[in-house]
């Protein structure tokens, strides 16, 4: 994966914060009350954005037995098709529960995405755990 390039004008809502990393681009999903960090890679004319809490994340420091890893809130994945593009993705519903979040969280990945002729068609499931598989270093 590469860094994403130089991003549009950000909305002062939504994209609050950008920061270029090794690994991609860390920005802030800002809906309302509820405030999450963001992950942006891109892979050719993929972009992949993951929605999370860095709170929740170990340092390298922290990474030893015992370790919890926390899966975030979903991700959305945009393919560049042509002149067109589909947006794919999973969201926890416990956070992304109205479609008009999950609309806001669209909008941000199409300007994370450079998309500019209009929306692109989707298709966003919500989920919610009902059971997890781990290794974690102790047993």
């Amino acid at each position: 994966m590469e860094l994403l390039g130089d991003l549009p004008e950000r909305s002062e809502v939504l994209m609050s914060e950008y920061h270029a990393g090794v690994w991609g681009c860390f920005m802030k999903f800002i809906y309302n009350s509820f405030i999450c960090d963001v992950d942006v890679f891109r892979s050719d004319n993929n972009v992949v954005i993951r929605f999370y809490d860095s709170i929740k994340e170990q340092s390298e420091e922290q990474i030893r037995d015992l370790t919890i890893v926390d899966s975030g809130y979903g991700f959305l994945c945009f393919k560049r098709k042509g002149e067109s593009g589909l947006v794919s993705g999973f969201l926890d519903n416990k956070i992304f529960s109205s479609d008009k979040i999950i609309n806001e969280a669209v909008d941000f990945l199409e300007r994370c995405c450079n998309v500019s002729w209009g929306h692109v068609p989707y298709h966003i499931d919500r989920f919610s755990l009902v059971d997890y598989c781990e290794y974690n270093g102790e047993y």
